[in-house]
């Protein structure tokens, strides 16, 4: 295996975007993966104008850097399933925003997540609006050449069997699936034979260690990433690992992500056919 790391946003200590990204391409990373929580300075990135896109992509251009996926985390808060119309039709606009984003920023992955509702009790009625309105985001991603990429979570999607099957339903090849495998392993499902069913239908993987209620370094919990990894070389499986931690506030990041980047590209040589860990030095 030789796939791109990525590394998400908020694995960086909180500073300014360009830094951040500074700091990923200095620590081996191949590319990046922005963040629109649900707090309203991310939400606000939504209204960037021509100038600040044509910025970032400058930048990411000079750093040496590609920006590769959105992770929209934004309907926790705005749920695309809410029984409040109000709250459904804020959702439903940014979602229509984030995938606009990415086509002005030239990101080709939205990731969204398989909440139905967060903050309020999910009912067959909410499943029903989460599907529907991920059928038109599917349909306004087309028009914009944007791939929508549903992450399994703790509530409703919680398996890439579910992801799959609510792809099949919105019947989108714009549509696919960007599973989590510490998720996947806390939700109690093996992440390999998860990660099987979906193959050809992956955009990328989000990769942290498990059980996942503090953080570990990679190599330290119960996930298998041999096994894993072998999974994701029989698919044929080509796309980015992407490193997915929180160091906003911890001053030895640097570390902390240039540690993880060595432990995945140590594992990776190993289904390579390599295994001399002196090798890796880099």
């Amino acid at each position: 295996m030789d796939n791109p790391l990525g590394i998400y946003e908020k694995a960086l200590f909180g500073q300014p975007l360009q830094k951040k990204m500074e700091d990923a391409a200095r620590a081996g990373y191949d590319c990046f993966e922005i963040s629109i929580d649900e707090t309203n300075e991310r939400l606000r990135r939504l209204d960037w104008k021509a100038r600040e896109f044509e910025f970032y992509r400058k930048a990411a251009d000079d750093i040496g850097i590609r920006l590769f996926s959105v992770c929209l985390s934004a309907h926790r808060r705005f749920s695309l399933g809410s029984a409040d119309g109000e709250i459904e039709r804020e959702a439903r606009r940014i979602l229509q925003a984030g995938i606009r984003f990415c086509s002005k920023l030239g990101v080709r992955v939205l990731q969204i997540a398989g909440y139905d509702v967060f903050y309020e009790p999910s009912t067959q009625d909410t499943g029903k609006r989460y599907l529907e309105n991920l059928r038109r985001g599917a349909e306004l991603a087309a028009g914009e050449g944007v791939m929508l990429a549903l992450e399994p979570v703790e509530k409703h999607v919680i398996s890439v069997k579910k992801a799959m099957q609510i792809a099949e339903e919105v019947d989108s090849p714009w549509l696919i699936v960007y599973p989590d495998v510490a998720n996947l392993f806390t939700m109690g499902f093996d992440p390999a034979e998860e990660l099987a069913l979906a193959k050809h239908r992956i955009a990328a993987v989000h990769m942290r260690e498990a059980p996942d209620d503090a953080f570990l370094p990679f190599g330290t919990g119960e996930l298998d990433f041999q096994h894993i990894f072998q999974t994701l070389s029989d698919a044929d499986f080509y796309g980015p690992l992407v490193v997915e931690l929180w160091n906003e506030n911890n001053p030895d990041y640097m570390k902390i992500i240039t540690d993880a980047k060595d432990f995945l590209k140590k594992e990776m040589l190993k289904i390579s056919g390599g295994g001399n860990d002196t090798c890796m030095n880099d």
